[in-house]
């Protein structure tokens, strides 16, 4: 299929397709990222789309959210010789000038090679390479024209290769939201995959200790995975699961940050969770783990707190101090909102983005430069 038949006659803008895992549920975070590149692409001469390696409700969301979106079964393993003929196959029907790739390997690379694409892009959105737990030190980086890390903390574990920070934005409104609630029980909430790697057994653990403290507190844990049940009984065991609970998988992200007090991450390791900076946006303070890419969104002190990683008595006590600091919490709420507006737009991000494709084109980009914030302004 020729591109106007694709885009409409007359459209010459550059293609770029984000490649994807698959539809599921847990790929919502790279959507979001994709649409907001997508906002603003076009202004700057490109045009969107996405592909994901396998079917899934995500499909429809990204086709609403006006983003062309397809779908190929692929593992994007060499062995599957084909699930690679039907990428080939698709990308000739669909011709390309970047692939900008947040899921596969050199299996994939080539294939975009052979189909003729320009320039290859690899987003690294983690230190570690799930499900095996490999460090991304290990990855084969042949056949790139460009890496893109999504918080510096990932780029440092870069070997031998320049990588692009580019960190994640978010759209924020003219003023803070509303304040967290001057009385009445502490509401904390979490939201993650229910993975050992998260470690929300600490926050379940937390809550058991705060209420025996007599801190007044209830928690929600918006996610699904695999650690769910051990977590059910875990709450259950420690006389807490009438103030613990599992909201599964939730979209209205928004709603349940405004009914929060505060946002807690326990995690073991985060490359630049996207929770956090949506935290941030909705003026909620942020207690989490000092690791990976965190401390590039959390100011310690200043729009949150940062513990050491798996050190429950240091969150209980963060928390603790919060819960007897109300006025406290809605000053760090407004420092983060201010912080998301100011060093993490959408529009920041989506314009570092495409000036990164005009380079790889060796296109003049569209509109001057912005600068990009240094995480510790």
């Amino acid at each position: 299929m020729e591109r106007a038949q694709l885009h409409g006659e007359g459209n010459e803008l550059p293609i770029c397709v984000h490649i994807l895992k698959d539809a599921q549920p847990e790929c919502t975070g790279i959507c979001r990222i994709i649409a907001g590149i997508a906002k603003h692409a076009q202004s700057s001469g490109y045009e969107i789309s996405a592909l994901f390696l396998g079917e899934g409700p995500l499909i429809a969301a990204m086709r609403d959210a006006g983003i062309p979106a397809s779908a190929v079964s692929w593992t994007a393993n060499r062995r599957d010789l084909a699930g690679a003929w039907r990428v080939w196959r698709w990308f000739r029907e669909h011709p390309a000038e970047i692939v900008h790739m947040h899921h596969g390997g050199l299996s994939v690379r080539t294939v975009c090679r052979f189909a003729g694409v320009d320039a290859i892009v690899q987003h690294l959105h983690g230190r570690i390479l799930e499900p095996s737990g490999d460090s991304i030190a290990g990855m084969n980086l042949r056949g790139l024209d460009a890496i893109i890390a999504c918080s510096q903390a990932v780029a440092d574990c870069v070997p031998g290769r320049h990588a692009d920070v580019i960190r994640a934005g978010i759209e924020t409104g003219s003023r803070p939201p509303a304040a967290v609630a001057p009385t009445g029980p502490l509401k904390l909430g979490v939201l993650a995959r229910l993975i050992p790697l998260k470690n929300i057994e600490s926050v379940i653990d937390a809550t058991a200790r705060l209420a025996a403290m007599g801190i007044e507190i209830r928690t929600e844990i918006a996610g699904i995975g695999p650690s769910e049940s051990g977590l059910r009984d875990l709450a259950v065991s420690l006389g807490v699961s009438e103030r613990v609970r599992f909201l599964g998988w939730r979209k209205d992200v928004d709603r349940l940050l405004a009914s929060w007090d505060l946002l807690v991450i326990p995690s073991l390791e985060e490359a630049f969770p996207l929770s956090a900076l949506e935290a941030m946006a909705a003026a909620r303070p942020v207690v989490a783990s000092r690791v990976g890419g965190l401390s590039e969104l959390v100011l310690d002190g200043v729009n949150g707190i940062l513990v050491p990683p798996g050190d429950t008595d240091a969150l209980v006590h963060a928390i603790a101090g919060l819960a007897k600091d109300r006025k406290r919490m809605t000053l760090m709420g407004n420092e983060g909102w201010e912080r998301a507006r100011s060093h993490f737009s959408v529009e920041l991000m989506a314009r570092r983005t495409t000036e990164l494709y005009d380079r790889l084109l060796g296109r003049e980009p569209s509109r001057p430069s912005l600068a990009m914030p240094h995480s510790s302004s």
